[in-house]
């Protein structure tokens, strides 16, 4: 069976439940604005995923904040390998969470490819910051963008665009495009 759409009418979760109901395998690949992405399924439960820097549970996080993306199923590539464990119900509840969450913070952060610089006031007056704010305040060298700090904290980009939202809304920091500083 091959299926194939956008996922501007369909959103990633409900497009792998069509065809993870059916006890499907194969793969489907997903592309947004030149990036790919790869969510594996072996009779219907998904057993893999990657994009070009996430592996696992991660990369189909990460996918299902695509909503500009094209997809297709291809039944004849199945997985080569295996990196997921949960359960399609408990993966995809995850995934429907950030990807609720995700829209709230793309309206500061945009993209996790951007690049966190620090205001000239470090921190402004009267702003603390927690344990993880300083951790990741550590690794900003208006250079780094969100991906590759949490690269650099082994932390997931979402978790990090999270603590960058915080900060941007503290004063602590702002966003340029990737080379743009």
């Amino acid at each position: 069976m091959a299926f194939q759409g956008s996922l501007k009418e369909l959103p990633l979760p409900d497009v792998i439940q069509l065809v993870a109901v059916s006890g499907k395998t194969g793969a489907f690949w997903i592309e947004d604005r030149g990036e790919r992405g790869k969510i594996y399924l072996r009779e219907g439960r998904i057993v893999h995923a990657e994009t070009d820097t996430l592996v696992g549970e991660e990369a189909v996080y990460e996918l299902a904040t695509w909503t500009e993306a094209e997809f297709r199923f291809d039944p004849d590539d199945p997985p080569s390998r295996s990196t997921i464990e949960r359960s399609n119900t408990s993966l995809l509840i995850e995934a429907a969470r950030r990807t609720d969450e995700w829209r709230i913070l793309a309206k500061r952060v945009g993209s996790t490819k951007m690049v966190p610089v620090r205001r000239e006031d470090d921190p402004p007056r009267g702003v603390s910051l927690t344990p993880r704010e300083q951790r990741v305040m550590q690794q900003i060298d208006g250079r780094s963008s969100i991906e590759a700090i949490a690269g650099k904290l082994d932390d997931s980009a979402f978790e990090v665009a999270k603590i960058v939202y915080d900060l941007i809304n503290s004063g602590v920091v702002r966003l340029e495009e990737k080379g743009a500083a």
